[in-house]
């Protein structure tokens, strides 16, 4: 990803780069006892298809366990 660039890139490349990546976090997560969370796989695939940063990822993740 271009870091001028307000979106990530959306080539095939940089996609099969993400999901590389989340494939891997999944197994590691597995690993640990990770059960199926379907809040967690869509926000997966919108990072993989280039819909969200990383950042917009982090920030949703984590601001479903902040205490109101």
């Amino acid at each position: 990803m271009n870091i001028h660039s307000a979106r990530p890139d959306r080539s095939p490349k940089a996609i099969a780069k993400r999901k590389k990546a989340t494939d891997q976090a999944r197994a590691a997560n597995i690993r640990q006892g990770y059960t199926r969370d379907p809040v967690l796989e869509a926000a997966n695939a919108r990072y993989v298809a280039g819909e969200i940063t990383s950042d917009e990822f982090r920030e949703q993740m984590q601001a479903r366990f902040k205490r109101a």
